[in-house]
This record gives structure tokens, sequence and C-alpha cells, in this order.
């Protein structure tokens, strides 16, 4: 059996404004990266309860010409760094690198990435969850099945008073990564009691 045959739920994660914080002129060295206070406890908690974590970020500063790749590299390399030393585990890091004006498929609102996910990695996207700050972040859930979450840190009151989402709305809207892990785990908490239960009325 492949990787494509077994799909399982994962968790998306936006990562300015949902695991560090959001910056007007872009996060382009790794002084400039802070995280947001709970985010690398939040990730630990899910890995603790075996949930599958993606970043899916949109890093225009590289189309831009504000930073390189080698660049991008190195802050998710001391990111990953940090997260695995407090014993969470991002299984991977999916990013655009385009220019808005390139139109590409992988840049969110649009869905690429996590359509990769799920045809590379194996990955549920009707069981999965985005969280993210933006409603490009929700607009690309949406688009790809996912459950949304939108969290208040990052540029989350302003999508919350814009509502800018789109179509759909969020599923829920936590108060940092930290409110979101807890909501989700909730959730699929939830929906295996009921499974059990199904079984238990069928016998």
């Amino acid at each position: 059996m492949t990787a494509q045959d077994r799909k399982e739920p994962a968790i998306f994660l936006d990562r300015d404004g949902v695991i560090c914080e959001n910056r007007p002129d872009h996060v382009k060295s790794w002084s400039e990266f802070v995280f947001i206070p709970g985010s690398v406890e939040a990730l630990a908690s899910l890995t603790r309860a075996k949930r599958r974590v993606f970043v899916v970020t949109n890093q225009s500063a590289i189309g831009r010409a504000m930073m390189t790749r080698r660049t991008l590299d190195d802050i998710h390399e001391r990111m990953l760094d940090v997260v695995e030393g407090s014993g969470a585990r991002i299984e991977a890091i999916l990013v655009c690198p385009h220019h808005p004006d390139d139109k590409c498929e992988c840049r969110k609102p649009k869905p690429g990435l996590l359509r990769a996910a799920a045809a590379e990695r194996g990955v549920d996207l009707e069981a999965s969850f985005l969280v993210g700050d933006t409603g490009t972040d929700l607009r690309a859930g949406a688009a790809a099945g996912c459950r949304t979450i939108l969290v208040r840190t990052g540029r989350g009151a302003e999508t919350i008073r814009d509502r800018s989402w789109g179509r759909r709305a969020p599923d829920f809207v936590a108060d940092d990564l930290v409110d979101a892990a807890i909501w989700i785990l909730a959730q699929e908490a939830i929906g295996r009691r009921a499974r059990g239960r199904a079984e238990v009325t069928r016998k």
C-alpha cells in the first residue's frame, strides 16, 4: 500500500500570524522571527496526540527579491530546531515563493499546496483542518475541503472585522493556536465517540 492509498487527516497551519508574529515588511531573517506565545507548546500537544502537522505558507518576499530561498530555508531550519527541541514535530513546510503577480497555483487562497499534500503525502483533506489568520488562508482551506479555524492572533482581528473569508465562514474562531489545538482535539474525540456509539447500535 502506497502513501497515496493511506489517506489520513492532517492539520495545516499558516506560519506568520499563527506560529510567529506577522511583520508588515515580511519576516526576512531569523532575527525577525518571533514565536507567538504558546505556539510551540500547542505544536507539542498536537504531536503528543499523534496528529500530522504541516505548515503552509505564502512567502512572496522571495518573489519580490527581498530575501533568497536559502535564507528562508535557514529560518525554517532554525524554527524546526526550536520546535523539535520542545517535543513537537512538523512533517513538512509547504511554501509558495512566488510574487502575487505570477498567478501561480500554489499561492493561497488557491488550494494548490494542500492538494499537493493530499496527492504526495496521503492526506485526507476532508478530514483535515486548516488554521490561519487571514481570509486567504481560510479560502484555501475551504477550497480544499478542510474544516477551517481562524485565530485572533496576527491579522485575525482584521479578518474578523472585514469578514474576508468569502462564502464560507470559519468553523471555529480561536484565540490563538493553543485554543485551536484544544478545539481540534475535542472535535476528533467527539467524532470517535460518535463512531463508537454507531458501532454499538449496529451490533
